[in-house]
């Protein structure tokens, strides 16, 4: 898996619901309105030139237990200062364990220092893609946007800036993820199927060249 380019996009609708009837693993809520402008990372390229997706899920309580970096997923997160930044209820709020992070604080002001967890990146759950079913995000922001759009906006920006930094380690543990599954032909749990993926997208392409009701 190589990175054609390090971007955020936009997966249409009507697609992210085919293939989550096809393969559970695969992240849709119908009854949020805001799903379309859920990001994923992309775009990566697996040896045979298909396009993958990896989804972003904002950060949860659940998140809290999870490590920040593991052979499956990265928890995106920024650094705090609990005494000055301001903390909503909402907040995923951790402790800082990463030594690496805790060296570059005052030995004085560490207890004051947290992590806001904002999202997970999850390998285990790409998917393929193509041009046609995503919409490249715009990292726009303006006086004329809604304060909600804008916060939005200022979040995906920070965890796209999170995801460049590590965008090496991110191919690199995708590729493992993806061949091994490939060449053993076992599914593991928690993680999509990508053959089976892979043939319901060419499916799902096949009937949209047709018109044909996509259901």
């Amino acid at each position: 898996m190589k990175f054609d380019k390090v971007q955020f996009v936009y997966i249409d609708i009507k697609y992210l619901e085919y293939l989550h009837e096809i393969e559970p693993e695969i992240y849709f809520d119908k009854n949020d309105p805001n799903y379309k402008l859920k990001p994923h990372l992309g775009i990566l390229l697996n040896n045979d030139g298909r396009e993958y997706v990896i989804p972003l899920t904002s950060g949860k309580d659940k998140h809290k237990d999870w490590a920040d970096v593991t052979a499956s997923w990265y928890r995106i997160y920024e650094v705090i200062d609990i005494t000055e930044d301001p903390v909503k209820s909402d907040d995923v709020i951790v402790e800082i364990k990463n030594q690496d992070i805790l060296k570059k604080i005052d030995k004085d002001k560490r207890k004051d220092y947290r992590q806001r967890v904002l999202s997970v990146l999850d390998l285990r759950k790409m998917f393929p893609v193509d041009e046609s079913v995503y919409q490249k995000v715009k990292f726009d922001i303006s006086s004329s946007m809604s304060r909600s759009d804008n916060q939005r906006t200022f979040l995906m920006i920070k965890e796209y800036n999170f995801l460049t930094e590590i965008a090496d380690e991110i191919e690199k543990k995708a590729t493992k993820i993806y061949d091994k599954q490939i060449s053993k032909n076992k599914v593991l749990k928690y993680h999509c199927d990508y053959r089976k993926l892979e043939k319901a997208f060419d499916e799902y392409k096949g009937k949209c060249l047709l018109g044909t009701d996509i259901t």
